[in-house]
Formats: C-alpha cells, sequence, structure tokens
C-alpha cells in the first residue's frame, strides 16, 4: 500500500518546474525592458529623442511578448517585470515632460499597475533634477522652473497618499530631497541671473 499518490505528486512537480521555466524566461527579458528604458533616460538626456523613441519602443515589443505570460499567471509580473514597467514608466514620463512640460497621466501607458507607475514617476524626478542642473549651467531659469513646478506638483499629489512602510515610501522620500535640490539650484541661478542659454 502506497503511503502517498505518487502520480500526484511528479504533477505537482511538473507543474512547479513549468512556473519556474516560465519564471526564469520572464526575469530575464524583463532586464531587456530595464536596459532599454535605462538607455532611453540617457539618450534623452543627450538630446537624442529619435534614438530614445525607437528604444523605447523595442521596450514595447519586449512588453508586449511577455504580458500575455504574465497574463496567464499575475503572480509572474512581481520582481522583474515589475521593475521594468517603473523604469519603462520613467522613461516615457521623461519623454513626455521634454515634448510637452506636463506629466505623462497613467491612462496613456497601457498594461502598467499603479504602484508601477507611481514609482516610475518617484524616479522620474531625479531624473528631472539631472536635468535641471544641466540646464542650470545653461543659465536656462525658465527650464528650471517648469522643472520645480512639475516635481513640486508630484511631490503634492504624493502627500495624499499613506504609503506606510514600503518601497513606495522611501521613493516618496527621495521626491522632497530632489525638490529640495531643484529649488536650490533655482535660488542659485536667481542670485546669478547671467543669460546664456543654448
Amino acid at each position: 500500500m502506497d503511503l502517498t499518490d505518487r502520480e500526484e505528486f511528479a504533477r505537482l512537480k511538473e507543474e512547479l518546474a513549468r512556473y519556474d521555466s516560465r519564471r526564469d524566461t520572464i526575469i530575464k527579458e524583463s532586464r531587456d525592458i530595464t536596459k532599454l528604458s535605462k538607455q532611453a533616460i540617457y539618450s534623452l538626456h543627450r538630446g537624442e529623442t529619435a534614438t530614445a523613441e525607437a528604444q523605447l519602443s523595442d521596450a514595447e515589443k519586449v512588453i508586449a511578448k511577455l504580458s500575455g505570460e504574465i497574463a496567464d499567471e499575475p503572480t509572474l509580473r512581481t520582481g522583474g517585470f515589475s521593475a521594468g514597467m517603473e523604469e519603462y514608466a520613467e522613461a516615457r514620463a521623461f519623454l513626455h515632460f521634454l515634448k510637452t512640460g506636463t506629466l505623462l497621466p497613467y491612462k496613456d501607458i497601457k498594461g502598467i499597475e499603479p504602484e508601477e507607475y507611481l514609482g516610475g514617476l518617484s524616479d522620474l524626478t531625479g531624473e528631472l533634477m539631472r536635468y535641471a542642473v544641466i540646464r542650470a549651467t545653461k543659465r536656462d531659469r525658465e527650464a528650471v522652473q517648469k522643472v520645480r513646478d512639475l516635481v513640486d506638483a508630484i511631490f503634492g499629489e504624493f502627500v495624499q497618499f499613506d504609503f506606510r512602510n514600503s518601497d513606495l515610501r522611501k521613493k516618496y522620500d527621495s521626491i522632497k530631497y530632489n525638490l529640495q535640490k531643484i529649488e536650490n539650484v533655482l535660488y542659485d541661478l536667481t542670485l546669478n541671473p547671467r543669460e546664456v542659454k543654448e
């Protein structure tokens, strides 16, 4: 008499192996979303908008490919894919800001979860700070002011949330730091208003 159902355990083993294989694929390919999004941000800082758009288009192809897998098994979203989506949201939002001077709405990013969008926005404030510093070296006070106003608006929205002790809580704290640094840059520009702009 068998004390266990060996066939059942064999099926469970096979099911777990299949899940692990899918998970490994998603982790590996999600790195491409993150990498392409980071490259797009770098391109945008260099003024290479067309290159950034092509990189984001490539990231979208990977997102589309993996989204089907994740729809079948939502637990596969956590980790690499979710981190990649945050980076993608950050890059998309940075591109949108450079083109329009406004914040990219949540509804305009397909397939993203609220936490991924908010995480991407908080990281965006770091890139906006970097952009403000670069524009300040050109004495472009107007651009720095636009950045300051947007980061302040983002901060004002984040204040409404109760993030508790999550990753978003830490990211929220970084928005305050980025806003303060941008305000310091703007203050320095006000004290030394030489015109240089490009």
